[in-house]
């Protein structure tokens, strides 16, 4: 019986070579890697008679063929007691050495085999595009978000179109727009720059309005506490500073007589804030109210969920914050993708005036570009669209 020595880039060609060649009885010998490459030994000596192929028949078709097919008897009937113990029907005793030849062939077939994604199984397509990008950091539901982007496109042209299609995902279109509300909440956790991104804001509607007049203000709940940062920064920008509550009537947010502009640190709870700035919104009207939420660079994807979660029924913006000590990662991006979050602002700490920009398509294109860069500098060399 012919025994034929094929070499291959992986495991399936290999078996469809095989396959070819010697059809459906074909046995592996041996499976080992050299130079990179599969090599795998066949034969038709001693094979069993397998199932039908089909006329597009490969490694799958084999192995069902090889494993579900009807064993031949190796056994006649009548023999002898095994050890003293009761005898072993011929049947049940072709079976088991038919298993104990179908187990061995199967660690023939896997021990040459080499997991990956399952978008990376053809590496014609964009398998090594995915697989840097998804070893970077960036989630797998990110990518399949944004697989029409990459598919089919070189390793280069496909991570350029990947993170060309999250920019744009990203960005708020109208981020700008938020210097033009009469009434401006700045939402989040403690600790998140979330007074210091209203005094950024302050200062940028300052520079923007100089003829308006703009304060900054505190809505608070029943524990409040006197926000002595947010009283310094209105002492640096020179505007007045005042404190609201969770019981102030929403008639009084829709008189303004004394200011034009009122930016708004929100450190009540998340839920009672929710609703009080739900119920201004509807009295005041939706084209007066800006609502921006505060999040640091470093946040982690639990905590940018519940973030978003938190505040899902104000679909704010969203403010980077503190990136001068910290970076926002792939996986984070991932997060915000996946949570259909838009980014308006970036912004950094040390500075109040001059430390924050709008977060166009092209701004963010660039943050990702340098990040995914610093992650390939890191890589091993090799890495390619083949």
């Amino acid at each position: 019986m012919p025994t034929i020595t094929v070499q291959a880039a992986d495991s399936a060609t290999a078996m469809d070579e095989i396959w070819a060649k010697l059809g459906p009885d074909a046995m592996i010998i041996s499976t080992s890697k050299r130079n990179g490459r599969i090599v795998m030994e066949a034969t038709t000596d001693g094979a069993k008679p397998a199932m039908a192929p089909s006329v597009e028949a490969g490694f799958s078709d084999i192995f069902k063929g090889q494993m579900l097919a009807k064993p031949a008897a190796t056994a006649k009937a009548g023999n002898a007691p095994n050890d003293g113990q009761m005898p072993i029907p011929a049947a049940a005793g072709a079976d088991i050495a038919a298993l104990r030849r179908d187990i061995a062939q199967m660690q023939n077939m896997l021990s040459g085999l080499v997991l990956t994604d399952l978008d990376g199984v053809n590496p014609s397509l964009s398998a090594s595009t995915r697989l840097e990008l998804q070893r970077a950091g960036f989630s797998a539901a990110s990518l399949n978000l944004l697989k029409a982007r990459y598919a089919g496109l070189a390793y280069g042209d496909g991570c350029d179109a990947f993170l060309g299609g999250m920019a744009e995902k990203l960005a708020h279109p109208h981020a700008e727009a938020l210097l033009s509300k009469r009434l401006i909440f700045v939402v989040g956790a403690t600790g998140t720059g979330r007074t210091t991104m209203v005094a950024k804001l302050t200062a940028m509607l300052r520079e923007a309005h100089p003829r308006k007049e703009i304060i900054a203000a505190s809505l608070h709940g029943q524990n409040a506490s006197n926000n002595q940062s947010l009283q310094g920064f209105g002492r640096l920008l020179n505007v007045p500073v005042c404190a609201l509550s969770l019981a102030t009537p929403v008639a009084d947010f829709n008189k303004m007589t004394d200011y034009d502009i009122m930016v708004i640190d929100v450190t009540a709870m998340p839920d009672e804030a929710s609703q009080k700035i739900a119920e201004i919104k509807a009295h005041v009207g939706a084209k007066e109210i800006g609502i921006i939420a505060t999040i640091p660079g470093s946040t982690s994807r639990a905590m940018i969920e519940l973030t978003m979660q938190r505040f899902a029924d104000l679909e704010p913006m969203i403010a980077l914050t503190k990136l001068d000590e910290c970076e926002t990662t792939a996986s984070e991006f991932s997060a915000y993708v996946e949570q259909g979050a838009r980014i308006s602002i970036l912004s950094g700490t040390k500075s109040v005036i001059g430390a924050s920009i709008f977060a166009s398509e092209n701004i963010l294109l660039q943050y990702l570009k340098e990040n995914f860069s610093n992650h390939e500098a890191i890589m091993p060399t090799g890495t390619g669209s083949e």
